[in-house]
């Protein structure tokens, strides 16, 4: 993979993590804490090793933010099905009526 993806699939992770935050609910939001939780201590690691002067500061970022972001469009596919779903039962519930 070329750097500029991985760099590219980082800040698409810092995005998708903001909107999880705002807009999941219940266990869903609480699954995404947990991944900005770990994507903040790797955030802040990174910025150690740049203070540092090390010339390998990227690389546990880089080596994570795949599948930091995979973890995240999974949780947004779960919502997606919940949602679609509890729709799906409204609409029936409606129908069924008299």
């Amino acid at each position: 993979m070329k750097i500029e993806l991985l760099f590219l699939t980082f800040a698409a992770y810092a995005i998708l993590q903001l909107f999880s935050l705002r807009f999941f609910r219940g266990h869903l939001k609480s699954a995404a804490v947990v991944s900005a939780v770990i994507g903040a201590l790797i955030t802040a690691y990174t910025i150690i090793t740049i203070l540092l002067a090390s010339n390998l500061w990227p690389l546990m970022l880089l080596l994570s933010a795949p599948w930091m972001l995979l973890y995240l469009v999974l949780l947004l596919i779960l919502n997606a099905l919940v949602n679609a779903r509890s729709l799906g039962n409204r609409h029936r519930w409606s129908q069924s009526k008299p």
